[in-house]
């Protein structure tokens, strides 16, 4: 039984508003996504920054005590400075340490949203061929 045109008009509208509805379901999605994505790069980076912060801190330790060795180190013969050096060591090692790993967190995970890009462009695949047919 052929259809009419009005029935042929009503499907195809029909499904156009499918397509809108999924279309902007998708989009959502898809933004939603990215935000999830960007929050969790923007949060290694700020751990990052706290292990570089803690890495300053230890510097700055470090240099209090090579002074107050160099000062011990003047007034006294051995005793002292030595054990001020050894402190001052350990903070440097300490410092090195928090370096290392801030730098390695900040540059994972990257920045842009991969998973995000890689969905929207199979959206865009997936919007075509609807269309097409």
């Amino acid at each position: 039984m052929p259809l009419h045109d009005e029935e042929r008009q009503r499907s195809t509208l029909e499904l156009v508003r499918g397509i809108a509805n999924d279309t902007t379901t998708l989009v959502r999605k898809e933004l939603e996504l990215a935000r999830i994505e960007i929050v969790d790069a923007v949060v290694a980076r700020m751990k990052g920054v706290g292990a570089l912060g803690g890495a300053g801190l230890c510097g700055l330790i470090a240099v209090l005590f090579g002074g107050a060795a160099v000062a011990a180190a003047l007034s006294s013969v051995m005793p002292v400075w030595a054990a001020l050096l050894i402190v001052m060591g350990t903070f440097l090692s300490v410092a090195g340490v928090a370096t290392a790993v801030g730098l390695v967190r900040m540059k994972s995970p990257p920045l842009a949203p991969k998973e995000t890009e890689r969905t929207i462009e199979e959206d865009i695949r997936w919007a075509k061929e609807a269309l097409r047919r």
